[in-house]
């Protein structure tokens, strides 16, 4: 299975658990003042900088991975053209990387997952159109953003 559809997969699940949980939510949080205008102008350009910021983040990490896809692939051309211990090392070699880049990986999707949790409240809490507009929710719905 592709990264990008396991991280798509965990994503929808948090959204699904985090809208679940915000009527809950928003009933315990206590209410205050609010000038509606200005709070939702300045939520909306703040909100428009943290989806670019997250766009860009998800548009590193897919170069990041291509990169160490390409690199995997020059590890294991050199392991098929070897022969000897000189295959054996190589071999070693593909399976380090392999290791390392599946390491890399997992400790990002969690810090990927945490960040795109703490997002979506954010928009949850500006409202259902801040949700509806964020570029990552129209591209996990499948329309490009």
């Amino acid at each position: 299975m592709k990264l990008s559809r396991i991280v798509t997969m965990i994503v929808a699940g948090c959204a699904a658990a985090v809208m679940s949980a915000a009527p809950g939510l928003s009933a315990q949080t206590p209410q205050e003042h609010q000038h509606p205008a200005s709070d939702t102008a300045q939520q909306g350009s703040g909100m428009a900088v943290k989806d670019r910021a997250m766009m860009a983040q998800r548009e590193k990490m897919m170069a990041d991975m291509k990169a160490a896809d390409q690199q995997l692939d020059a590890l294991v051309v050199k392991m098929n053209t070897t022969s000897g211990a000189e295959q054996t090392t190589a071999t070693a070699n593909v399976v380090t990387e392999m290791v390392t880049q599946r390491r890399t990986m997992q400790a990002g999707m969690m810090k990927m997952q945490d960040g795109m949790m703490a997002h979506m409240m954010e928009h949850m809490q500006a409202g259902t159109a801040s949700m509806a507009s964020c570029p990552m929710m129209k591209q996990m719905g499948g329309a490009k953003p």
